[in-house]
Formats: C-alpha cells, sequence, structure tokens
C-alpha cells in the first residue's frame, strides 16, 4: 500500500518527539519510513522530511539525539547564545509584518487564528545560520523525484501557505524551504527566497496533511500523521495544574486545524493512524519546546510511549478483525 508521512511542527523538542515516534513505528510495523510515497513536512518535520527523503535512516538521527556531538565553539566576540538555552534574542521594535496585518483587517476569515499573532510579533532577530547548518546536515542538494516532498513555509506578506517542492513554488532546495519552515516569527528572521519573505509554515496549519490530496501527488492508500504540537489524551484541571492546563488548551487549538485535515483524509478513502503526545510526554517537554537541553530526555520518555501507542494501535485492529 502507498504511504503518505505527514510531520507536523513541533520545535526542538517536538523533533525529538517525532524521532522517537518514527523509531518505534518503524519497529512496530517492520516498513521503513524512508519508503514513504510522499512525505508533508512542517517546521521541525520539516527536516526530519528532508533527511528521510535524502536517505537518511530514523536511527542516525535518534543516535545524535541520545548521544548529541559536543557544540560548536563560538568566537569570543560573539554575543551569548540565546538558542542553546531556548531562549530567543530579543526582538526588534515593531510589528513584523505590517502588510500581512492589512492583510488579515480586509479579510479576516480568509487566516488562521495564528497568523494574526505572527503578523503581529515583533520581527525576530534570531539568526537562522544554524537552522540551515542543521538543515543542510540531514538534506540532499536535489529534490528527489521519489518521494515526492512538500515542505511548508508561509509567505509573511501575504499569509499565504507555500508548499515547497510543489511546481510553481519559488526555487529552493531542501534545507532553504526546510529554513523558512523552522523560521518561528518573532524569534528568527524571516527567510528570504526568491525576493520573499517566509516564516514558520505552522502557522498556517501544524501539519497541512490536507496536501496529501492535492492533484499533483501520487494518492496514497494510507497515511501516518505526527502532530506534535498537539496533545492526546486527557489534559490536567485548572485548578490542579494550570501551567499543564494552558499548554493542553494550547495544544488542542494548534491541533484543531490538523483534526479537520485528517477528516478529510478520512473522508476521501486514506487510512489514517495519527498521534500527538500524550500526558507523560507532555510533562516532561514543559511549555518551551525550543529548549535543546530537553531533547535526549523527551526522546527517551517518546521511545517508550509511541511504542505503547503503536501497540495499542495493533490491539485495536485485532479487535475489529
Amino acid at each position: 500500500m502507498s504511504l503518505g508521512l505527514v510531520l507536523g511542527t513541533g520545535g526542538q523538542l517536538g523533533y525529538a518527539w517525532t524521532v522517537a515516534a518514527l523509531t518505534t513505528w518503524e519497529q512496530a510495523t517492520g516498513r521503513d519510513a524512508r519508503e514513504a510515497d510522499v512525505m508533508v513536512g512542517t517546521s521541525a518535520g520539516s527536516v526530519v522530511a528532508a533527511a528521510l527523503a535524502s536517505g537518511v535512516p530514523v536511527a542516525d538521527m535518534l543516535e545524535q539525539l541520545l548521544d548529541p556531538p559536543p557544540p560548536r565553539p563560538r568566537p569570543k566576540s560573539a554575543p551569548p547564545s540565546t538558542a542553546r538555552r531556548g531562549r530567543p534574542p530579543m526582538p526588534r521594535v515593531g510589528p513584523g509584518s505590517m502588510r500581512l496585518l492589512g492583510e488579515i483587517a480586509r479579510r479576516p476569515r480568509r487566516f488562521p487564528p495564528l497568523a494574526f499573532g505572527a503578523a503581529l510579533l515583533p520581527t525576530g532577530r534570531g539568526d537562522t545560520t544554524g537552522l540551515h547548518r542543521w538543515a543542510t546536515k540531514w538534506s540532499s542538494e536535489t529534490w528527489p523525484e521519489r518521494p515526492q516532498v512538500r515542505i511548508v513555509a508561509m509567505d509573511y506578506d501575504s499569509g499565504a501557505r507555500v508548499p515547497f517542492g510543489r511546481d510553481g513554488a519559488p526555487p529552493a532546495s531542501m534545507a532553504e524551504a526546510a529554513t523558512a519552515s523552522c523560521a518561528v516569527p518573532g524569534w528568527f528572521s524571516p527567510v528570504r527566497i526568491a525576493g520573499r519573505r517566509f516564516v514558520d509554515g505552522g502557522v498556517c496549519s501544524a501539519t497541512s496533511a490536507d496536501l496529501l490530496l492535492d492533484d499533483d501527488l501520487p494518492r496514497v492508500d494510507e497515511a501516518l500523521v505526527l502532530v506534535p504540537l498537539a496533545r492526546s489524551g486527557p489534559t490536567s484541571r485548572v485548578w490542579s495544574d494550570p501551567v499543564a492546563a494552558t499548554d493542553g488548551w494550547l495544544r488542542g487549538l494548534i491541533g484543531g486545524r490538523s483534526t479537520r485535515e485528517i477528516e478529510r483524509l478520512r473522508e476521501a478513502g486514506i487510512a489514517v493512524t495519527e498521534h500527538a503526545p500524550g500526558a507523560e510526554d507532555r510533562a516532561v517537554t514543559g511549555w518551551n519546546v525550543m529548549d535543546p537541553r530537553k531533547q535526549a530526555e523527551v526522546a527517551r520518555v517518546a521511545l517508550r510511549t509511541t511504542a505503547a501507542r503503536w501497540a495499542g494501535a495493533d490491539d485495536d485492529r485485532a479487535g475489529e478483525r
């Protein structure tokens, strides 16, 4: 059966969770994620998709998460690194995209709720050189013919969702597209490609799973959709744990569009298996998904929780038979 792989946004810790989830999915199914026919990647998921499409096994990504190389030395004259501590540098003053704010004011129903916040946030000062280096490390220079790959970013001035890799999209390498897809508004500077500014595709959708229905892509029979910035299972009550409850509410809001996209896939006859972090994953992740210091811990917990998820999926299918 042909497979579509959809890997959503989630920051550095969502990347760790996604790699662990793919590792246990491969173990549970005996399949290789690199053999998917179509891959759709957004933000952190775009780096994983680019790596898989370039022939990098999930095991290599997991190995570097569990046993990371020492950080590269920084010049003495360089300012202190905030990225390594999971904090953004001080942004510039003023809204990041006045043009997008104007577009939203004229046609508010056209845009997802996060678009307003992304346009209003000041332009980030975070250097995207590290993002590009990260993406380049895992991806080849050319887009493969198989699998078909779509890497999603948002045009920061029009608000349009742009799937790089599609005919008509601005020309860019997979690494350039992934860098744009990871450029969180307010944190990183927008990425310029073909004279246009691009930011994190997660502003448009946590997954863009509906791209699997595009006419220019081969039809898939089944899809695996991972949504590391959404949630599965119950969340805490406000009076017992306000921080966890707020995190759960935000994740539910972010995952709402993905839920509707998944419903469209199922209505089209695609068998969808989806997963998002459960309570234990969310507890170890915390509220700051950009903190790289916790990647190994998140990956180790996710190796256990996602293995249980795939075992449960097998039990469900056996019960249906």
